[in-house]
This record gives structure tokens, C-alpha cells and sequence, in this order.
């Protein structure tokens, strides 16, 4: 019979798939002795059809799953803030033939069932970390098994899945020794067998075959050869085995076998902050409030907050918290309404700074319409809004306002010091120029006291015409409509445009 020789050869697009990998020796045992409970019919994850998934059972996915983890995590066995679909990324760009998304997750789920993830989650953080990688003995990583990366091809992952497991296992076995002899003791109970749910040696042989005729790369079978010793009375039939050195790699010191993924950012800032601040103020449980979930969401309403602006919010926290010794159960909704407020007094004083402020009440003070006005430009950012009322204030000014009803005697202070200088002429000037009344009258007293300490007149009134020069102008009044709204004429796209 011609025997039939599968040639198939690894990708050369995926990089990442390209390099060795070093998985643990402990956590591959731990995964594959599941299978000795294969007979045990436990479930998870019931469709609606009612078919469950066997927990018991090594899939395609779940060897797929743990290569990824030891490419992924970190030498400690860690990964923190990092969704699952982040790791089924990695899996999708290391493998030509991945598994859909759906048995990926299933397999996520049956290792956290089954204690060989660990997830930690605090609201704020998350971490995975990988059970049976660092040995407890000695709190080092335990024996790694350096991987040639013809796992990750088509050609391999389309084999039997106990035709993989087997490989796997061989490579554990074969450790850094090249053409290293592996050997098992055959008995259907235990062992190899019991892991490949083999329960006749024959079908052992027909994997076994498969593996020493199938090429992946090279033009070389995974196996260079195997032989099966026969029962020799009571002790049970013995299988040899030499794995093709061409599928086999060694332990390099220095090697960086791992891409560990980056972690979404976490506002560390924020995060130092906050907890700094809750602890001056004595209110530090508040980051353990609701198991965390508070604080969660606390980190991001002030997240992108200056850290004046943090403490405004945790003195407020504390001012509850002392009303009563205890936090409000709708904390979050307090907290909320502060930062409204402390929002709604920030857009007014951008108001008043750039000198639109006077346009949005121009009769009378109405706090319900300066609630109004600051929600609408709450719309923007402050940076945003400083600029919209910066290019609005020369047409507002133009189009809305009035000079006030002043006159010289507005202007007059001293009549004294008439005697040393022509006062009115400096008042015409002055209101000519259309400046303050109010910051004139304080340079006349200025006049008078430079007057008295022997100044010359002459020099005195020299230096009131630069002053007057320099006076801020006179603060003209808001003329409206009676329907008039401040925030439809800065924020509508008609007037930005």
C-alpha cells in the first residue's frame, strides 16, 4: 500500500508566531490530567438547545489557550488590566488556524473553572495570573519546555487532538536533550493512555504512525522513531519514542521567549491621588466602599481633573462623612451634584474672565438662569468655551451694550486739587477716553499726595496724562432683547462658523 506523506509548511507572514516558546512543565501536566476524569459527565455552560460543555475534556481551544498564556503573561505568570478579547487577539495573530472567538471563551471559562487562572478583580485593576507556573517549593518558575513554533501551523493544529497532546507531552518529556529516548509504561488505567482516552495499545500505534509520517516542515516526521516493548509477565508494555530533533528546540539563557501584552492604563495618577488625599482627610475606607466599586467610579469622573481640583472633591467627601461618621448610601449621587456645582462655578468665572459674564442675567441676578447658561456650555470643554467666549466678546460689545450715563462730575474726587492744576481738563480727557471712573478718581488722591510731598505741579500733571492713558475703560451695560439667551449666541454652530 502507498503510504501517504502530508507536506505542509508554516506561514512566513505571522512573525509572531515565528519564535520559540517556553511553556511550564507543570501547568502542561496540570492541563492534560484532566483528561483522567474524561468519564466524569460534569458540565458548564448549558445552551439553550440544552448541550453542555464537558469540563473534563482537553479541546483544540484549550491547547491553543495555554500556548497563548505563556507567550502573553509575564516570567511571573501575571497579566494585569488586559480583557479576554486582548488575549484572544494575541491567540488569533499567533496561529494560521485559530480557533473562533466562541471556543476561545469557553476555554477561558473552563480554566478559571478549573483553577488554572486566577482572576482578581478590584474595580479600579484586574489581574490574571497562572496557576502551576511558579513552584511553590522554591517561589521560582517551574521547568520550562522550550516549544518549536510548528505549533502554531495549520499543519500541526489540524492533527487528532490526542495526536498534539502527545507531542506536547513528548517535548516535556524530551526537556533540552536532543534525540533524547522518552519512554511510557503502557496501562490503560493511567498514564499516556488515560490522557489520550486510548484504552487499546493499537490506537495508540495509529497515532503513533500518523506522527512518524507527517511532515510539517523540514520534509521531517514530528517522529523519528518508536517501538513497543511487549508485556513481559507482570510488567506492563513499554513505549520508546525519539522526537525529530528538527521539531525540537533548547533553552537559551537571555532568550526573551515572551510578548507580554500592555495593560489598558489604569490612571495610576489618579489613582496615587485620590488614595493619598482619602487617607490625610481620614476617610481611607472610602476606597474599600460597596467592595471598591465606589472608588472605581470615582477614579473616573476625576479622571483628566487637576489635583486642585481632587482635593475640592475629597473635602466635600469628608464633610458628608462627618456629618453622620458614615458615608451616605447614594454617595455617588452627592458627589455627582458637587461636581456639577464646582462645573457650574468654573464656566461662570471663564465668563466673567473673558467678559461675557455680564450678558447672561443683564436685569437682574437670576441663580436659576446661571444654572441654565452653565449647563449649555458644560457641552464644551473649558478650553473650548474660553475660546467661544474670547471670539464673542467684540461683537457682543458691538452689537448688545450701551455706554453708561456717566458725566464729569462722575470723575470728581478732590476739588482741592483744582488749586494746583487744571483738575477739569484731566476729567474731560478721562472721560473722553471713556475710562473708569472709579480707577480715576484713586489716581486723583495719588496727584494730591505726589502734590503735597513738593512735587512740581508740572511734573505731577505729566504723569496723571500717562496714568489716564492706562486706566482700564468704563464698563459698559448690557443692552438685550427681552428674549435674549448669552448661550445662543456663543455656542450655536451659526456663530462659530
Amino acid at each position: 500500500m502507498t503510504e501517504i506523506v502530508f507536506e505542509i509548511t508554516q506561514p512566513k507572514d505571522k512573525e509572531s508566531g515565528s519564535k520559540d516558546i517556553a511553556l511550564t512543565d507543570g501547568f502542561i501536566d496540570a492541563l492534560f490530567s484532566i483528561s483522567e476524569k474524561i468519564h466524569t459527565s460534569e458540565k458548564f455552560r448549558t445552551r439553550s438547545n440544552g448541550v453542555g460543555r464537558l469540563v473534563w475534556h482537553v479541546t483544540e481551544a484549550d491547547i491553543m489557550l495555554m500556548v497563548t498564556l505563556h507567550v502573553c503573561f509575564n516570567s511571573e505568570g501575571k497579566l494585569e488590566n488586559v480583557s479576554r478579547h486582548q488575549i484572544y487577539k494575541k491567540l488569533y495573530d499567533l496561529y494560521e488556524d485559530p480557533c473562533c472567538d466562541d471556543q476561545f471563551y469557553i476555554a477561558f471559562e473552563k480554566f478559571v473553572r478549573l483553577g488554572l487562572i486566577q482572576e482578581k478583580l478590584s474595580g479600579v485593576t484586574s489581574e490574571f495570573s497562572l496557576t502551576n507556573f511558579i513552584n511553590p517549593d522554591t517561589n521560582k518558575i517551574s521547568r520550562l519546555v522550550v516549544v518549536n513554533p510548528f505549533v502554531f501551523s495549520k499543519g500541526f493544529t489540524d492533527l487528532p487532538i490526542s495526536a498534539q497532546k502527545l507531542v506536547f507531552d513528548l517535548l516535556r518529556k524530551q526537556g533540552n536533550e536532543k534525540e533524547k529516548e522518552v519512554f511510557y509504561w503502557l496501562n490503560k488505567d493511567k498514564g499516556i493512555l488515560k490522557q489520550l482516552h486510548k484504552k487499546h495499545v493499537y490506537e495508540l500505534k495509529n497515532i503513533l504512525h500518523l506522527l512518524s509520517t507527517t511532515t510539517i516542515q523540514h520534509q521531517k516526521p514530528i517522529i523519528t522513531s518508536w517501538n513497543i516493548e511487549a508485556r513481559r509477565g507482570t510488567t506492563s508494555p513499554k513505549l520508546t519514542v525519539i522526537v525529530n530533533e528538527a521539531y525540537t528546540s533548547k533553552y537559551v539563557p537571555g532568550t526573551q521567549y515572551r510578548d507580554v501584552l500592555q495593560g489598558k492604563k489604569t490612571y495610576r495618577r489618579v489613582i496615587r491621588h485620590l488614595k493619598n488625599l482619602l487617607s490625610k482627610n481620614l476617610i481611607g475606607e472610602f476606597e474599600y466602599l460597596n467592595d471598591g466599586s465606589d472608588f472605581y467610579q470615582l477614579v473616573r469622573l476625576l479622571r483628566g481633573k487637576s489635583y486642585k481640583y481632587m482635593v475640592y472633591v475629597i473635602e466635600k467627601i469628608r464633610e458628608l462623612y462627618e456629618k453622620n461618621r458614615m458615608f451616605p448610601i447614594n454617595i455617588m449621587e452627592f458627589i455627582r451634584d458637587e461636581m456639577r456645582h464646582k462645573g457650574m462655578v468654573t464656566y461662570l468665572e471663564i465668563a466673567k474672565q473673558t467678559g461675557v459674564y455680564k450678558f447672561i442675567c443683564p436685569r437682574k441676578l437670576d441663580e436659576n438662569r446661571l444654572y441654565e447658561f452653565a449647563a449649555a456650555a458644560s457641552m464644551f470643554s473649558q478650553r473650548e468655551f474660553t475660546k467661544l467666549c474670547l471670539a464673542s466678546v467684540r461683537s457682543l460689545e458691538g452689537s448688545y451694550t450701551r455706554p453708561p450715563a456717566f458725566s464729569l462730575y462722575d470723575y470728581t474726587q478732590s476739588n482741592e486739587l483744582q488749586y494746583y492744576l487744571d483738575a477739569v481738563t484731566m476729567r474731560n480727557h478721562a472721560f473722553s477716553l471713556r475710562k473708569c471712573p472709579d480707577k480715576y478718581k484713586e489716581l486723583e488722591i495719588q496727584a494730591l499726595i505726589r502734590l503735597e510731598n513738593e512735587y512740581e505741579t508740572r511734573a505731577v500733571r505729566e504723569w496723571m496724562i500717562n496714568k489716564i492713558e492706562m486706566l482700564p475703560a468704563w464698563t459698559t451695560i448690557p443692552d438685550v432683547p427681552l428674549d435674549f439667551k448669552l448661550e445662543h449666541h456663543i455656542l450655536t454652530k451659526e456663530h462659530t462658523a
